[in-house]
C-alpha cells in the first residue's frame, strides 16, 4: 500500500515537472519566434528608410525633411522593443528619436552634419539587428 502511494506521488511529481518543462519550452519558442519577427519588421522598415542615406549623401536636405514618413513598425511595437537586446534598443531608439527630430525641422541647412549622423544611426541599427538574428 505504501509503495503504491509512493508511486502515485512520484508519478504526479514527474507529470507536473514534465508539464512545466513543456510549457516553458513552448513559451520560450514562441518568444524567440516573436523576437525574430520583430527584428525582421524593423529591418524591413529601416531598409525602406534607406532614402535618408541617399538624400543626405546627395545633399537634398530640404526634400528629405518633407519626405520623412511616419515609422509604422516603431510606433506599433514600442511596447515590445524592450524585449530586444540592450544594443538593439539603444540603436533603434537613437535612430528613431533623430528621425522624429528630422521630421520636425522646417529649415535643415544649418544642421547638415546631424542629417549625416541620422544616416549612420540607421545603418548602425540595421547592423545590430542583423548581428542578433
Amino acid at each position: 500500500m505504501a509503495g503504491a502511494l509512493a508511486g502515485l506521488v512520484l508519478g504526479s511529481i514527474v507529470g507536473a515537472v514534465a508539464t512545466i518543462a513543456g510549457s516553458y519550452f513552448l513559451f520560450w519558442r514562441r518568444r524567440r519566434a516573436a523576437l525574430a519577427h520583430l527584428r525582421r519588421a524593423f529591418e524591413t522598415e529601416l531598409s525602406a528608410l534607406s532614402y535618408i542615406d541617399e538624400m543626405a549623401e546627395s545633399g537634398d536636405y530640404e526634400t528629405l525633411t518633407q519626405a520623412v514618413e511616419a515609422p509604422v513598425v516603431y510606433e506599433s511595437n514600442a511596447d515590445d522593443i524592450g524585449h530586444l537586446s540592450g544594443d538593439e534598443v539603444e540603436a533603434l531608439v537613437a535612430f528613431y528619436t533623430d528621425l522624429y527630430w528630422l521630421d520636425d525641422q522646417p529649415d535643415i541647412e544649418d544642421k547638415k552634419e546631424r542629417v549625416h549622423e541620422i544616416a549612420e544611426k540607421r545603418q548602425r541599427a540595421v547592423e545590430v539587428l542583423r548581428e542578433n538574428e
